[in-house]
């Protein structure tokens, strides 16, 4: 007996040895990962029936160049659907249901993992009067329940505010509405605002941080087609010193349907995405990020677009988008166009900005 517990403990210890070794293996490989991501805010910003025959052809289009990143996932800050379902809890349910479904079934037919924000859309869209406001929560449970986002967030957000870490990326999604006060302020703050903090500092080793939210933080922004909502206090706002403070490198978002470039403090807010459906809105304008060693390069594209027919019924909206989407036949040809690149280079020396060129080059 007694050799057979030596033997059991020494087979026991050879085997954590080899976990350790395991472990340190792995975690060494993952600090070396390459990480690629596509980002396409406000896709589709209306509610689209899947199938519908006259976007399809352009659905497949789009996601199969994305797919030809080769991403290890996509982001999407808000808007996926238009989300005007405020009559009662059995309407969220069920048209959430609905067009949840279809959404998810166009991205998922590609093999894409998807990490969703929150946008207005998602909220019943703005503004908020009181008994909207009262329909919130219903809308947000059924957006948790249908895009089923990862729980690590706040108690107060689960499934609306999370983050990622893979190899050297830290991704944190942000929940860019609170209600305070009995009306809705687009913010980041309270119980969210503690838990990002905490998120950063737990996670200050990551060589390159991103956040997505959907409203543009600060600056004069261009828009086609939106409402153009804001943070509330641009750089005021304790959440814009909390990203500052951590060392943020880019925050995506989306909300205005066009592309605006800035950056302050070392972030690069992309303003980008689209609208489908717009005759206004006539391009979709999407970036592509790589981590490679110590090196996050940024690729902003482009594929121009037209639209046709009548207006689609959308619940509670006059004009929904109309019924025909397409790329155009330069764009289906050619593939998409690149608009500008940006590298940012981390070293034991800080960050430095080695490439920049077309939307990127600003300063």
């Amino acid at each position: 007996m007694k050799t057979i517990n030596f033997i059991y403990l020494a087979t026991t210890i050879i085997l954590s040895i080899g976990l350790i070794s395991c472990s340190e293996t792995q975690k060494q490989t993952t600090s070396n990962e390459e990480v690629t991501f596509v980002s396409f805010p406000d896709f589709f910003n209306f509610d689209v029936p899947e199938p519908w025959a006259k976007w399809d052809s352009a659905a497949d289009f789009f996601l199969n160049e994305v797919s030809k990143e080769n991403p290890d996932f996509v982001l999407i800050a808000g808007d996926l659907v238009n989300g005007h379902w405020w009559d009662s809890p059995e309407c969220v349910e069920q048209m959430g249901t609905l067009y949840y479904s279809g959404w998810k079934r166009r991205v998922e037919k590609h093999g894409l993992k998807y990490y969703t924000a929150v946008g207005d859309h998602e909220l019943g869209d703005d503004p908020w009067p009181a008994d909207k406001l009262e329909i919130v929560p219903h809308l947000e449970a059924i957006y948790k329940q249908m895009l089923i986002m990862p729980q690590n967030g706040p108690e107060n957000k689960k499934g609306l505010a999370y983050y990622v870490r893979q190899g050297d990326m830290l991704m944190v999604t942000v929940e860019t509405f609170e209600i305070i006060n009995d009306s809705m302020v687009a913010t980041v703050t309270g119980e969210q605002l503690d838990w990002f903090n905490e998120v950063m500092k737990q996670n200050s080793d990551a060589r390159f941080k991103v956040v997505q939210g959907h409203v543009p933080v600060w600056g004069e922004i261009k828009t086609r087609s939106s409402s153009a909502l804001m943070l509330h206090n641009g750089r005021e706002n304790d959440f814009y010193k909390a990203m500052k403070n951590h060392d943020v490198d880019l925050y995506l978002c989306g909300e205005f349907h066009d592309v605006t470039i800035l950056e302050s403090d070392g972030i690069w807010q992309i303003v980008h995405g689209s609208s489908w459906g717009r005759e206004v809105v006539n391009t979709q304008d999407y970036i592509v990020a790589r981590t490679e060693g110590n090196k996050l390069k940024v690729e902003m594209k482009q594929l121009k677009t037209e639209v046709g027919g009548g207006h689609m019924w959308n619940l509670n909206k006059n004009k929904g988008p109309r019924e025909e989407f397409r790329f155009t036949n330069e764009s289906m040809k050619n593939g998409p166009e690149i608009t500008g690149t940006l590298t940012i280079e981390k070293s034991e020396d800080g960050k430095r900005i080695t490439e920049k060129t077309g939307v990127f080059d600003i300063l």
